[in-house]
């Protein structure tokens, strides 16, 4: 009976990661550290999350204003707000700004660039680093980044699995607030 029950587990988890790859088809993005002086242009700001003062599913993405490639969030038009002609250093003033729309106490951002499939640049993520003892980690953030076959870059946010279980035991309404 054991080996049933461990095979069908083992087909449900295939079958997870099929459905899962079918959702974010096409090149996946990479992105890597920068500094906010290193960054100059002009910027449409996608800014996602901020829906209520316990939300930590917040970041912010500027991407370039001359982008060849249109960019959404994979979630309700409604979960994020967009700011165009936005000069770099307004943008990342702004992106600060919006992501300590939180009660939980920030204790920096990061900013990542998003490298397109040749090696340029398409934009930047702005995420916070909470103070590590309110979720066990600072990054509390999973976040990926896909070109798909119709040139559309779409972006992935989601809490990492520690952190949604810990505030799932914890009694906290975040968990409530993050289901679709």
């Amino acid at each position: 009976m054991n080996g049933k029950k461990s095979g069908l587990g083992a087909t449900a988890l295939a079958f997870l990661a099929i459905m899962f790859a079918g959702c974010m088809a096409g090149k996946q993005l990479t992105t890597s550290a920068v500094e906010p002086a290193a960054v100059t242009g002009t910027y449409t700001l996608l800014l996602y999350g901020c829906r209520y003062p316990d939300d930590i599913k917040n970041v912010v993405i500027l991407v370039n204003e001359g982008s060849k490639y249109p960019f959404e969030i994979y979630d309700l038009d409604t979960s994020y707000k967009v700011k165009k002609d936005v000069p770099a250093l307004q943008a990342f003033s702004e992106a600060d700004s919006f992501l300590r729309c939180t009660f939980h106490r920030i204790w920096k951002t990061e900013v990542r660039r998003i490298s397109d499939d040749a090696g340029g640049t398409i934009g930047y993520e702005v995420r916070p680093l909470y103070i590590p003892y309110e979720f066990g980690m600072s990054d509390v953030l999973l976040t990926s980044y896909s070109l798909r076959n119709d040139g559309i870059v779409r972006a992935y946010i989601r809490l990492d699995p520690d952190v949604e279980r810990a505030i799932e035991d914890s009694g906290s309404d975040e968990s409530s607030h993050d289901r679709k």
